[in-house]
């Protein structure tokens, strides 16, 4: 950011517009409601900070798993699984579903972007971080232990179209970062990482 410039704080609101247009349960309310209902979580623990939500199957009110972010993973990581975190920093998952039926754990990291930075390197420890959640769920003492799967949500405006603002309705700009970003796409999915670009696929959280 030069100096006096305004690129890290339009950064900064654009990010944060990005991650609340992408909220994971209110896009599940949005699109799933006929078969899921999400129910404030109720716990003993500080969720002050931002909210869980248990998201039950209407069929048969069946509960399927909880959805929460930030700082309260740790909560029902020790609520649920009753182990503390492993590692030395607490890192802050953009979003996490725990789906009890599959016994996995789904963590989205989201990057919105609006030029070239340092974030084009960073997302290659995604996989690094992956393992450092996975540890959490290993000191489990019985098997099948939890498995952490991990996801990198991108804005497309960005990452496919190399556009500094939103895709404008009805327009189909050329998709020029398609292909400078392609290795960094395909490495991630060697690594196991799977990709959105604004939506998610919501069959990859088991729903």
């Amino acid at each position: 950011m030069k100096s006096g410039g305004t690129g890290g704080a339009n950064t900064n609101r654009g990010g944060l517009a990005f991650e609340n247009k992408t909220d994971l349960a209110a896009r599940i309310e949005r699109d799933l409601s006929a078969d899921y209902e999400l129910i404030e979580h109720a716990s003993t623990k500080d969720l002050s900070t931002s909210k869980a939500f248990d998201v039950y199957r209407r069929a048969d009110h069946h509960l399927v798993g909880i959805i929460t972010k930030q700082l309260q993973f740790y909560n029902i990581l020790s609520e649920h699984y009753h182990v503390t975190n492993q590692n030395h920093k607490r890192w802050k998952p953009d979003e996490v579903f725990f789906n009890f039926d599959a016994n996995t754990i789904f963590i989205v990291e989201k990057k919105w972007q609006q030029k070239s930075g340092s974030v084009d390197e960073k997302i290659f420890g995604f996989v690094n971080k992956r393992r450092l959640y996975q540890n959490n769920f290993n000191q489990l003492p019985t098997e099948p232990k939890p498995t952490v799967e991990f996801a990198a949500l991108f804005n497309a405006s960005w990452w496919i179209y190399g556009l500094d603002h939103a895709i404008p309705a009805g327009t189909n700009p050329p998709r020029k970062n398609e292909v400078a970003y392609q290795d960094y796409f395909d490495n991630l999915r060697i690594d196991g990482i799977k990709i959105f670009f604004d939506n998610y696929d919501y069959w990859w959280f088991g729903l």
